[in-house]
């Protein structure tokens, strides 16, 4: 559940012309009586897709521009997130979208790492709109990859301009880069599975998975099994400093956790580096705990 006292985050990501910003306005469309404000980062010097966005008053829309959230102006970014919460107490969602040609993992990973914004923010999920009829000649762009892997919940957008069996293939592909995911198929209406009071990256998930590595990407999801409880402190410790070791090459971890002397399964979610440990709803059963990696050229981790 979302929580009350924050402002829910959802960030948009996608490659170029899948459909973002007509996403973000079936959203707000769809859902009125939430009061949203929107970070738009467009590349380059004019801003074009701001004046596409109907349904946010203008003093509620940050533009980040001349520059990528997630190289050039990630100061900028952080300073926007806190002025934000800051001006506008009443806002109860924030939609970001990135460019198409952004990294999505520092657009998330202050929600993770950054106390002050934590204390004012809570992370509900990242939703990446994959293009049905361009995105296998898309796949050749590492970051097309980086932004399925990352995301909670996969909208395939133009699905009526393609065939069943080239939709079948599109939802096995995309389940090969990212098992973790939510998908969802759609033709013109793209936010029909998406509800922004739904935390979907705190979704319920298995974590019995085979290494997979697909052809041509080099994606590999890593399953990592813990048979006795783990030290909290150690463990985290631990799991900092591989994160940050390899924060290029582990685009994304996600696990359930049983830690000694807790009676509740702890969720873990990371992306880009940083991560988050909370307790979940869970009683612990077996006291097992397992951690999936989804990345590129994942190190072999031991603990």
């Amino acid at each position: 559940m979302i929580s009350p006292s924050k402002i829910s985050v959802t960030v948009v990501t996608g490659f170029l012309g899948a459909g973002k910003t007509t996403f973000i306005n079936q959203v707000l469309k769809s859902y009125p009586d939430i009061q949203f404000a929107l970070v738009e980062n467009e590349f380059g010097e004019v801003s074009i897709d701001s004046k596409l966005i109907k349904g946010v008053d203008a003093s509620q829309m940050f533009e980040l521009k001349q520059g990528c959230i997630c190289c050039t102006i990630s100061d900028e970014y952080e300073l926007v997130l806190a002025e934000l919460a800051e001006r506008f107490p009443n806002v109860e969602h924030l939609l970001i979208e990135t460019t198409g040609i952004a990294d999505p993992a520092p657009v998330i990973s202050p929600f993770f790492k950054d106390e002050k914004l934590k204390k004012v923010y809570q992370f509900s999920g990242t939703v990446c709109i994959v293009d049905a009829l361009n995105f296998t000649n898309q796949l050749k762009e590492d970051v097309t990859l980086k932004q399925v892997a990352v995301a909670d919940l996969v909208i395939i957008s133009k699905m009526e301009k393609v065939s069943e069996s080239e939709k079948q293939n599109l939802i096995v592909e995309i389940n090969r880069i990212n098992p973790l995911c939510e998908i969802s198929c759609s033709g013109r209406d793209t936010a029909t599975d998406y509800n922004p009071n739904h935390v979907f990256y705190k979704t319920k998930f298995y974590l019995e998975m085979p290494v997979k590595r697909l052809p041509h990407s080099g994606i590999t999801s890593k399953t990592l099994s813990f048979q006795k409880p783990l030290n909290r402190k150690d463990f985290i410790n631990w799991l900092s400093y591989n994160l940050d070791v390899y924060k290029t090459q582990i685009y994304r971890v996600k696990g359930i956790l049983c830690f000694e002397n807790e009676p509740y399964e702890f969720i873990l979610q990371g992306v880009g580096g940083s991560f988050e440990i909370t307790e979940g709803e869970n009683l612990s059963e077996n006291f097992i705990s397992q951690v999936i990696l989804i990345g590129i050229e994942i190190p072999e981790l031991e603990y």
